[in-house]
């Protein structure tokens, strides 16, 4: 199995992602191939964005970390979706956004870090 970092970010991100397709597996198979499809590949731009930052340097790695800026700016708007539809419970609801706003702090404090 490939190495991943172990810092706080990736950890984060790896269980967010496990924690949303355990759930996602219990939405409506109507919206398998159009909501719940982009919702978890949002997820896994994210993860991506953010392992291919770690690779590179300099601007290049500003594009991937405001990709992946974008990615959980779109993640979190497809979950509202599933806060309308009440396809995941309060309790779940909560938990996913406190995991997306820790993502995001994690997130904006490494792209402060590469302005200096």
């Amino acid at each position: 199995m490939m190495n991943s970092p172990d810092t706080p970010l990736f950890v984060k991100t790896h269980d967010f992602l496990l924690w949303l397709l355990r759930h996602t597996q219990r939405f409506p198979k109507n919206l398998r191939h159009s909501y719940t499809n982009r919702l978890e590949t949002m997820g896994f731009d994210f993860q991506e964005a953010i392992l291919m930052a770690n690779t590179v340097r300099g601007r290049e790695r500003r594009r991937w970390l405001e990709k992946a800026d974008g990615r959980l700016l779109c993640l979190r708007g497809l979950l509202r979706f599933a806060i309308d539809f009440e396809f995941l419970s309060s309790r779940q609801i909560k938990y996913a956004a406190e995991y997306i706003n820790e993502l995001g702090r994690l997130l904006g404090s490494w792209i402060k870090g590469t302005d200096r």
